[in-house]
């Protein structure tokens, strides 16, 4: 068999885009490449429209099935192909678009855009329930979340050679590092006509100015000397200076203006939280994480939590969270930004120094970076509703009530309410970090076979083995459909 595959961002694009709508899907297709290549011939399409009918043509002139199997959702999906279409999307909703806002845009109806493909591949139950409700249960559609629990093989054998969590120093190579245990960070805080300005403009009583940012603090010439010697050696002298002199120089790189993109270097300690997401997406519902943590954690300065941040726009990104700061008082846990690019040892040393993967979404397709740290054996404290339902359990996480909201469908202009998502009960989120806190701080076999347990849910639910066996019966119920 010949697959055809697609992706609207590749390796090169999606650093340009990260963060952007649609950059998901190169990480997807990523993830179901292995698979893919054991079912048959794989091949990369660049422009859909012009290169999968003829590649579809050459294959069945040569008796070779072919399929086209687009990672992208439907009204995004290249139609009106000769060879057999199959969108690969995530939703985390529980209704799919059933009309259009737009006269000259009838893809925008799921219905038109599924009518013209062979089947549907999605990544959780909801969502095959939903195209069912949408299509009927006649159309082909099956859940099979991105196999990535044998790509963590190797992690999880770091990890159990590793030294105890927190041990690490963890290597930042190009990002923004701010740490609430840093004495200076009140300097790069905004101050109270910031957040006056901020809710202003955003309730569009005065302009929006950029200018008037508070991303920089008034510096010293020392200061600004400093910062430009640091900036000299991390370009130019890295390869030339003495050995003896790095720790020390390092260790003003460390200290120097947090926004200048550099070299960063984090040393965890505590019970570690952790969290990965698009800080521009709003429904990831940070804010619930980042007031509950600090509400609960008030008077624990050996709680920490961890925002690794991932936007192209990391300036918006941190700063929308640095806001929130000064309005929550004081408190005496941690919690870390860290925005920009992880080099595989790091993320590794990062995931190796965290207790818990934490999620407070309104909603999961799938959620990879979660999935993850449980295929590594890292409990979470998450909610159970849309895809986290297919895997996240008492067994493996300590879990957040929620309930159904009305909200709109995220490429809706109008804002209209069509659909639910799901929202979190702050003060189930506040027990849920109090009951993982003490576990790992009292009870330290009930947190290994935590551990043990995700790994084995994540093998059950995310494995090769596992997609392989939902993915060839969809394809030969393709074929038997396509006329020879």
């Amino acid at each position: 068999m010949k697959i055809l595959v697609y992706s609207a961002m590749n390796a090169e694009t999606v650093v340009q885009n990260f963060g952007e709508p649609e950059y998901s899907y190169y990480f997807v297709l990523r993830e179901f490449m292995p698979l893919l290549q054991q079912l048959g011939e794989v091949q990369v399409i660049e422009a859909p429209a012009t290169e999968v009918d003829p590649l579809y043509r050459a294959a069945t002139e040569s008796g070779q099935p072919c399929v086209f199997l687009s990672f992208s959702p439907p009204h995004l999906t290249c139609l009106d192909l000769a060879c057999p279409t199959i969108p690969v999307f995530a939703w985390e909703f529980n209704s799919m678009p059933n009309e259009t806002w737009w006269p000259d845009r009838p893809e925008l109806d799921w219905r038109e855009s599924l009518q013209q493909c062979n089947g549907a591949i999605v990544h959780s139950q909801q969502s095959a329930d939903a195209v069912r409700e949408l299509m009927g249960d006649s159309f082909p559609v099956v859940a099979i979340p991105a196999p990535l629990w044998d790509r963590m093989g190797p992690a999880r054998e770091h990890l159990r050679g590793a030294n105890d969590p927190g041990s690490e120093v963890i290597e930042v190579a190009h990002g923004a590092l701010f740490d609430t245990h840093d004495p200076d960070l009140t300097r790069w805080l905004p101050t109270e006509q910031d957040i006056i300005r901020a809710v202003a403009e955003a309730r569009g009583e005065i302009p929006v100015d950029h200018n008037q940012g508070f991303r920089r603090a008034p510096k010293s010439a020392a200061r600004i000397t400093l910062e430009y010697l640091v900036a000299g050696y991390q370009q130019v002298l890295s390869c030339r200076v003495p050995d003896t002199w790095r720790p020390r120089l390092d260790r003003w790189a460390v200290q120097s203006d947090p926004w200048q993109p550099g070299r960063r270097q984090l040393q965890l300690s505590g019970v570690v939280f952790t969290s990965l997401f698009n800080p521009l997406d709003g429904r990831k519902n940070w804010i619930d994480m980042l007031t509950a943590f600090c509400t609960e954690f008030r008077d624990e300065p050996d709680a920490t939590l961890v925002f690794k941040l991932g936007h192209r726009r990391q300036e918006d990104a941190v700063q929308h969270i640095l806001m929130v700061l000064p309005k929550l008082g004081s408190f005496r846990c941690r919690v870390v930004l860290v925005s920009g690019f992880l080099e595989n040892d790091a993320y590794l040393d990062l995931l190796n120094g965290s207790h818990f993967a934490v999620n407070t979404s309104h909603g999961e397709g799938q959620c990879l970076p979660l999935m993850e740290y449980l295929s590594c054996g890292k409990p979470a404290v998450a909610p159970r509703h849309s895809a986290l339902a297919d895997y996240i359990n008492e067994d493996i996480a300590f879990v957040v009530d929620s309930s159904a909201d009305a909200t709109a469908w995220p490429h809706d202009p109008r804002i209209a309410y069509r659909t639910l998502r799901q929202q979190i009960d702050w003060s189930s989120l506040c027990k849920a970090f109090r009951a993982a806190y003490e576990c790992y701080r009292e009870d330290s076999e009930h947190y290994q076979r935590m551990s043990r347990a995700a790994v084995k849910r994540m093998q059950q639910h995310c494995s090769i083995a596992i997609a392989k066996a939902r993915l060839e019966p969809l394809l030969q119920q393709l074929l038997e459909r396509t006329p020879a």
